[in-house]
């Protein structure tokens, strides 16, 4: 396989031609009686972002519905992720810091002391954004194993070696809106397992005019566990507090080291019904003015409960008691 060593679901040796990292609907709980203070305490105001679904599924299995086995598959790898992760060995100092980027916010232009109060104050804004780091395939795209399957849009891949390969890729319903919408309201990055020569091209295609996205990092970024798996430890984003940052990513032991960072997302194929990234959005920007987005985080998904037991179903029981 060209563009996936499968790494989001089990350890791999990599390949020289391995260039990606590959591998619902909401509802309110509505309370029996309005009279009572359990059900009053039990109604939900909102559904949650993921955990609505998540619950539903569960709660209410459907064998023959597509996102239901979706999300009951994603729970269990997260389940034994989280485990996984229990156990990662600290990072060498060194290694983070031969890794560590310093991306610049927008720097002061000469003159900008002249130009209108509200330009002015935009700018201050900007420089207070917070990010949203993206993962790319399963969670913004899907990479085709062969061209045989149905794609949306046939990419050519250049390898070092010169050799060029097509990769048939499919985009996640509500990509480019959910990058738009997010642009004006924090700074987006795309952090992936994936090499550059592959995942360049897709995000040349998704965002052709460079305005969304301000920063790339790619597979010489992670750190490597000792059974092939890609990690992404935030700290190497140098000039960036943790607490004003997250990762979205299908595969939860993506953000292992910082877990509270961590933004889970059911993995994205095929399937032209799926709405996760609508979803996601007025989560991401109900962060914007977060004092910490790891408490805000921590409350909704839960993930630190994870490895507290020795069973899914026991978790399952905890996560929505």
């Amino acid at each position: 396989m060209f563009f996936s060593n499968n790494t989001k679901s089990q350890p791999k040796k990599t390949k020289d031609h391995d260039i990606s990292q590959s591998s619902f609907t909401t509802y309110n709980e509505t309370p029996t009686s309005h009279n009572t203070a359990i059900a009053v305490s039990r109604q939900r105001v909102s559904p949650t972002y993921y955990m609505s679904s998540l619950e539903r599924h569960f709660r209410e299995p459907d064998s023959n519905d597509y996102f239901c086995k979706i999300y009951r598959e994603h729970f269990m790898q997260s389940f034994q992720a989280m485990n996984f992760c229990r156990n990662l060995k600290d990072v060498d100092p060194k290694e983070i810091s031969k890794r560590k980027v310093h991306i610049p916010r927008l720097e002061k232009h000469k003159g900008i002391d002249f130009l209108p109060p509200t330009f002015i104050s935009n700018y201050v804004l900007a420089l207070d954004k917070k990010t949203i780091v993206f993962d790319l395939d399963e969670t913004l795209i899907h990479c085709n194993e062969n061209t045989s399957i149905p794609y949306d849009i046939l990419l050519p891949i250049k390898f070092p070696s010169g050799d060029i390969i097509e990769a048939g890729i499919n985009i996640r319903p509500y990509a480019r809106e959910c990058l738009e919408e997010l642009s004006k309201h924090f700074e987006i990055f795309i952090f992936t397992a994936s090499h550059a020569c592959y995942a360049n091209v897709v995000l040349d295609f998704l965002d052709p005019e460079n305005k969304l996205i301000q920063h790339r990092l790619f597979r010489e970024s992670c750190v490597q566990t000792e059974e092939g798996l890609y990690v992404k430890d935030l700290r190497v984003f140098a000039n960036r507090n943790l607490k004003d940052l997250v990762l979205v990513d299908n595969a939860v032991y993506s953000f292992g080291y910082q877990i509270e960072n961590g933004i889970p997302i059911a993995p994205y194929y095929y399937h032209k019904s799926d709405v996760e990234l609508k979803m996601l959005v007025p989560y991401l920007k109900s962060l914007a003015s977060a004092r910490d987005v790891r408490e805000v985080n921590r409350k909704t998904f839960k993930l630190h409960y994870y490895p507290n037991f020795e069973s899914p179903e026991d978790l399952l029981e905890k996560l929505f008691e």
